[in-house]
């Protein structure tokens, strides 16, 4: 896992949906379905489930985006530590 997919998957989470987080993120909508279908494979669970058309987090998405938050956290503060 990396911080771009933590990037994405944070990012399906606080929009609700692929179609607003790729045009948040500048990216098309095949792309984020795909980096995020990739880490659910990888972890072996499903992160969102669909609530009509919306994305909400799984138990499990919960878990995973307070980890992300942390991660993505600290990479900048890591980032801002070097300059």
């Amino acid at each position: 896992m990396d911080l771009t997919e933590l990037r994405i998957f944070k990012a399906v989470a606080e929009q609700g949906g692929i179609l607003r987080a790729a045009s948040t993120l500048n990216r098309v909508q095949s792309n984020v379905t795909t980096r995020v279908k990739r880490l659910e494979e990888r972890l072996g669970t499903r992160l969102f489930n669909r609530e009509g058309r919306r994305l909400v987090l799984s138990p499990e998405g919960k878990v995973l985006l307070d980890y992300a938050e942390r991660l993505l956290r600290l990479s900048s503060e890591a980032q801002a530590a070097v300059k």
